[in-house]
């Protein structure tokens, strides 16, 4: 009669049990370490399909440009020849435009948004005298590069935008609208922008004129103590606001005490925007507290370049 060895038995079945239990505890770390890898896979595509791009102006065609003088009378609805169009920036669909454009009524610089321009004149041009350089007739120059030379863009390129437009206790009242930036299409993240103060608005800052607070009164001068100017960037992804409603900002040029505490913004300067978040459009404000009966007093420019998108 044949003897079954039962401690053999034993062992094989205690062999076999933990192999199993190994076995299914590999195909559970497995499914678990794909649900995770899978989890974090989803995150890591959604971050590698976005994209980056800076928006620089170079290149683009004349129809999107300020001329034919610096004045930029092609910006204005009466202009004689081929009025300025709307720049859409290819990749980020990020519009640049005046305020209105696209619709049914004439639009004019006077109303607000943004032009392309490559002028930089940064004193009297010849047939010029007086305070030509920093009045409006010389209102889409920045007052950056080699004066005249069309290098005044950020890191010495062509072309910038200039924005015009402000909203405060006086024209509140007439309908008038914040300068924007806008996506044509979906959303994106404006990360940081670069700003310099055109010719005009730093010409006023720095020397003043007729339109100040007294005459030809120098910002660094207005009464109170101090004296700002600073730029303002609210965020909107369609009807919400972004960034709890709060602006980013940034002092264009400050004194206190007749003593600047920020310097006018004549070098090409960062602006991080990162903070409104995803948005469809930022909406621009200017402000300053050298203000009269009929609102601000200092002139409501600001140069942009080399705008960083994500989207």
């Amino acid at each position: 009669m044949r003897k079954f060895n039962f401690n053999k038995i034993a062992i094989t079945i205690v062999i076999t049990s933990l192999a199993l239990f190994i076995s299914c505890a590999n195909e559970e770390d497995v499914f678990l370490s794909y649900e995770q890898e899978t989890a974090t896979g989803a995150e890591t595509r959604s971050t590698l399909t976005a994209t980056t791009d800076t928006i620089t102006f170079e290149g683009i065609s004349s129809i999107y440009m300020a001329g034919p003088t610096s004045y930029g009378e092609n910006t204005y609805s009466a202009y004689s020849g081929t009025q300025i169009v709307p720049y859409v920036h290819p990749a980020t669909g990020l519009k640049f435009g005046l305020n209105g454009a696209g619709g049914s009524s004439p639009v004019n610089f006077w109303d607000g948004g943004f032009v392309i321009s490559d002028w930089n004149y940064k004193s009297n041009i010849s047939g010029t005298s007086g305070d030509w350089w920093y009045s409006y007739l010389n209102q889409c120059s920045v007052y950056s590069g080699t004066d005249g030379a069309k290098n005044g863009g950020a890191g010495g390129s062509s072309n910038f935008a200039v924005m015009f437009g402000y909203v405060d206790f006086y024209n509140e009242g007439f309908g008038v609208e914040r300068p924007r930036v806008e996506f044509t299409s979906g959303s994106g993240v404006i990360e940081n922008v670069q700003v310099c103060l055109n010719s005009y608005t730093y010409g006023v800052i720095e020397y003043g004129n007729t339109f100040g607070s007294g005459a030809a009164t120098p910002l660094r001068d207005v009464a109170g103590g101090e004296g700002y100017f600073k730029l303002l960037a609210y965020g909107f992804n369609g009807s919400t606001p972004t960034n709890g409603g709060n602006p980013v900002e940034i002092y264009l040029a400050r004194y206190f005490n007749y003593l600047p505490v920020v310097s006018p913004v004549i070098t090409w300067t960062d602006f991080n925007l990162s903070g409104l978040g995803t948005v469809t459009r930022v909406e621009f404000n200017l402000v300053g507290n050298d203000s009269g009966t009929y609102g601000l007093n200092t002139p409501a420019y600001v140069c942009m370049d080399n705008v960083v998108v994500t989207k």
